[in-house]
């Protein structure tokens, strides 16, 4: 049989190299509960131009939790040199409907990274964690070709995606067991109600509201544990 996989979703301005990174003991915890990880890039290269407004609105929100965005919305934490990706690329128009116009080419980029593996799970943060759960979605709706392996997503520092163009079936997420995780002190997404309302479209979800966690992936031993004992158990 196939070794399982989980299908690993990174934040806007990140990569899927640097995703991994990212997670650090999480992705060995992974590894050696016997998963592969793959871990595309999002469909949408961002200019310098783009990412250079991101880290300034950061700054601001950072600034605001007494956070230093410098420190960690940044090369070297969150992405790797020029290498900048959206799963997105949202555009509102004129008549306020919003439109995801790189979500054509970052479902392609899913659907070639998972070519001939076993996807059992799904792990995204941030945007990531938006995008994971709407591919979780379009898995279960026969609109991705691992809906019928797929048994799991932990979902972390995010929010539910509502946009209006393309048209897309993704809710609700039956049959996908979910851990779902926000911090208290995320300086990107202070307000657990996004993630709520994402947690409300799966049938038995975990929520995990962690006191003291900021805009990052939770890489205490505990939580590391957590999430390895979580896909073990799911995805087995």
């Amino acid at each position: 049989m196939q070794q399982p996989t989980i299908l690993v979703i990174h934040g806007v301005t990140m990569s899927g190299r640097s995703m991994l990174r990212l997670l650090g003991p999480v992705a060995d915890a992974l590894r050696a509960a016997g998963f592969a990880l793959v871990a595309p890039d999002g469909g949408a290269r961002m200019s310098t131009e783009q990412v250079a407004g991101l880290v300034s609105w950061a700054r601001t929100a950072y600034a605001k939790r007494e956070q230093d965005a410098d420190a960690a919305f940044c090369e070297g934490v969150f992405w790797e040199g020029a290498e900048h990706f959206d799963w997105f690329d949202a555009r509102t128009g004129a008549n306020g409907e919003k439109t995801f116009a790189g979500l054509e080419a970052s479902l392609a980029s899913v659907r070639a990274a998972t070519e001939g593996h076993r996807v059992v799970g799904i792990l995204g943060f941030s945007q990531g964690c938006a995008m994971a759960a709407l591919a979780s979605g379009l898995a279960v709706h026969g609109q991705l070709p691992f809906g019928d392996t797929l048994r799991f997503g932990v979902y972390i520092g995010g929010f539910k995606p509502a946009f209006d163009h393309p048209a897309v079936e993704a809710w609700p997420v039956g049959g996908v067991a979910a851990m779902l995780i926000a911090g208290t002190d995320d300086a990107i997404f202070p307000d657990p109600a996004g993630i709520e309302a994402l947690a409300r479209e799966f049938s038995e979800p975990e929520l995990h509201i962690v006191e003291g966690l900021q805009h990052t992936v939770p890489r205490s031993p505990e939580w590391v544990s957590r999430i390895a004992r979580f896909a073990a158990r799911h995805g087995a």
